[in-house]
């Protein structure tokens, strides 16, 4: 993900990369950072603590780690005015000093609405939506990529807010930390276009991307989306063969671990089968209740002790 925002960054531009990290060994990171710190970049590690985030709720697949994006405002430097926030399970291909320049106005923050839950009342969404009072079309975001207003979040309390939502609703969360930051900033975000945040996963989203650029005249950096988000469980380091995942192994390629693919599998191979023969669009809704039957069975809390669930 940071070889492909270096790769794309416009040649005007220098880059401070805070990487929220968890696990990954002293010697990988001198590798990162030694490759990183020649491309325009300087880099910062920053390390959460997964006790902070006692009693919010996890299931399936998902690690603690996910909630790290919360600390983001605690953890960075206190002159630090806005920040953009990437998931670590994208690739970038624009510039991204485009989107350091959006305007963020009196918003909290901009992001893309959600392919998967496009509003608050959605399957998957908020599920005390009228409870807390909010509207049923209000737009519901995804927080892979967001551009983030410091100041505004750390005087409000955003961090804090989030993470008593999700304690008190921790029975009914479905998308962890993004539904927090739904239910507290309903309302309160700005909306990016939707090439900044184009989900792979979701069946047809980067076709249908791809031939509305066509079908404008597009071309070059204008020319399909500026970011492939790689969201759930298809990961292009476990199912590479997808045309969509080879882009991510482009950049792989530029930096230390250059060469490296997963091992071929035959449940792999059946994955990928399955991805571009067209049938997923047709089960795409039955994945959905799948994931429903997961979480009803997989739910649990972050302890007290860090590091533990």
């Amino acid at each position: 993900m940071v070889q492909s925002v270096l790769t794309n960054l416009a040649s005007r531009r220098e880059i401070d990369v805070f990487v929220l990290a968890s696990g990954i060994e002293s010697e990988d990171r001198s590798k990162l950072s030694e490759s990183w710190n020649r491309q325009r970049a300087t880099v910062h590690w920053l390390d959460a603590r997964d006790s902070q985030f006692a009693g919010v709720p996890l299931w399936g697949r998902m690690p603690v780690t996910t909630y790290y994006k919360l600390a983001v405002t605690d953890l960075l430097p206190a002159d630090a005015g806005r920040v953009i926030f990437l998931d670590s399970d994208l690739i970038v291909l624009g510039d991204l000093g485009a989107l350091w320049d959006a305007d963020l106005g009196s918003h909290h923050l901009l992001a893309v609405q959600d392919r998967v839950v496009p509003y608050v009342s959605s399957p998957f969404g908020i599920s005390s939506w009228a409870t807390l009072g909010l509207d049923r079309h209000a737009k519901y975001f995804n927080a892979g990529v967001m551009v983030i207003d410091v100041a505004r979040w750390r005087r409000e309390r955003v961090t804090q807010q989030v993470i008593e939502y999700l304690r008190k609703n921790r029975e009914d969360v479905y998308f962890w930390d993004q539904e927090g930051l739904n239910a507290v900033l309903a309302g309160r975000w700005g909306e990016l276009d939707e090439r900044w945040n184009c989900n792979v996963t979701v069946p047809g989203v980067f076709e249908s991307m791809m031939a509305t650029s066509h079908s404008n005249g597009s071309s070059g950096s204008d020319s399909g989306p500026w970011v492939l988000h790689y969201t759930g469980n298809l990961k292009p380091w476990l199912y590479p063969r997808d045309p969509r995942r080879q882009r991510y192994f482009d950049y792989l390629d530029q930096t230390p671990w250059a060469g490296w693919r997963p091992t071929r599998s035959v449940t792999g191979s059946l994955i990928e089968f399955y991805e571009s023969s067209g049938l997923r669009r047709l089960i795409y809704p039955a994945e959905q209740l799948g994931m429903r039957a997961v979480r009803a069975v997989s739910r649990r809390v972050v302890s007290n002790r860090s590091g533990q669930t």
